[in-house]
């Protein structure tokens, strides 16, 4: 018999108005020749890394490491920090909701440039703080004076990603330096770098966390294995910062936070860069054939530093991702502001061509390729 009929006790009132995750996305469930819409590597783990993670389950009897030790001391390494300047978890997007719950209280403010990852809402939102959106420029990127503008006596949290999901867009690394320098010090900033892999050279994407950190007390940056090092199915990600806030982290978070089998996956990724840096090479080369055969359809494509390209077209979102859809691709629809396309392989590259060469850029309504995002 069904229970459903009987009372529970009410959740807290935050749930109410929290948007849903993941609209607009292809079901798992769905047949798609290719699945470009969740910004996955297109490969497999190396038969190294699968072996790691092979071998790791004749010890998952055992307990793993409390706070993920081993993966934040191989993590220290690689990054040139202190021991203490690092905390591990399942995704970057789990350390990011725990950062905005440890420093935000009801009424606070999480400032953030918008359009950017559809969580961020999601996550201010339980934390009982109000997220403020700041408007992206024409190009989809980042407006600092903007930014800046909006941070108030309430703002406890300034957020940003670069490169920016879903646009792709990216600040560079010396105007993110100026807008850090410019931020209040009593503000905490998050820095995610979900992408950063994608958006530059690797020994330097690897490098310039220690200078930039070195510099900005209230800085705590993000990182993931999920994009470029391929393991999003095995959900690590990494926060790095000063260790008053990594402690902070730690004091939000239960122990336990990586199973055994995902610290080996992300422990052996680490000792193959070189599997990392095909990778990025490969994107960047698919990337921009992406974007310019997609350009010469004539449909607007935004200037991209990710694993992902950004068709701001606005009312159209819908009806191209059924276009796409209907040739058996997938991507990530934003309804009425654009459309996302994962980069993957050429065979992908190709089929989205294809479709895209049969869409008719000339029925774009007018004002449908403005981002309303920006």
């Amino acid at each position: 018999m069904s229970i459903s009929h009987f009372s529970i006790p009410r959740p807290s009132d935050r749930l109410d108005d929290i948007p849903g995750y993941g609209r607009g996305r292809a079901g798992q469930t769905v047949s798609f020749r290719h699945r470009l819409g969740s910004n996955e590597a297109p490969d497999a783990p190396s038969p190294s890394v699968q072996a790691a993670v092979a071998a790791a389950f004749a010890g998952v009897n055992r307990y793993p490491d409390l706070r993920g030790e081993t993966l934040s001391e191989a993590l220290v390494r690689r990054h040139g920090l202190s021991p203490d300047a690092v905390a591990v978890g399942a995704g970057s997007i789990v350390i990011l909701d725990q950062l905005i719950r440890a420093w935000c209280d009801p009424g606070d403010e999480v400032v953030t440039p918008w359009r950017s990852y559809e969580a961020y809402p999601i996550l201010a939102a339980l934390a009982g703080a109000r997220m403020v959106e700041v408007p992206l420029d024409g190009s989809a990127r980042l407006d600092p004076a903007k930014l800046l503008a909006a941070v108030g006596p309430r703002c406890r949290v300034v957020l940003i990603c670069n490169p920016n999901n879903p646009t792709g867009t990216a600040l560079s690394e010396d105007a993110i330096d100026a807008l850090l320098a410019s931020l209040p010090q009593d503000v905490l900033v998050i820095l995610d770098e979900a992408y950063a892999d994608y958006a530059g050279d690797a020994a330097d994407v690897a490098a310039r966390l220690a200078r930039r950190l070195s510099r900005h007390a209230n800085l705590a940056v993000l990182r993931t294995f999920s994009k470029a090092w391929g393991l999003a199915g095995m959900r690590v990600g990494y926060c790095l910062a000063d260790p008053r806030i990594i402690a902070a982290v730690h004091a939000v978070q239960p122990p336990f936070p990586l199973p055994t089998p995902a610290l080996a996956a992300a422990l052996a990724s680490l000792a193959e860069p070189e599997a990392v840096a095909a990778r990025v090479a490969t994107n960047a080369t698919e990337r921009a054939r992406l974007s310019d055969g997609l350009v010469k359809t004539g449909l607007p494509v935004a200037d991209s530093a990710a694993n992902f390209i950004w068709l701001p077209v606005g009312d159209d979102a819908e009806r191209l991702t059924a276009h796409l859809a209907a040739a058996g691709i997938a991507v990530r629809c934003f309804a009425g502001e654009g459309v996302r396309i994962t980069t993957g392989t050429a065979v992908d590259t190709d089929a989205v061509l294809g479709a895209a060469a049969g869409w008719d850029a000339r029925n774009l309504r007018a004002g449908s390729g403005q981002n309303k995002g920006s």
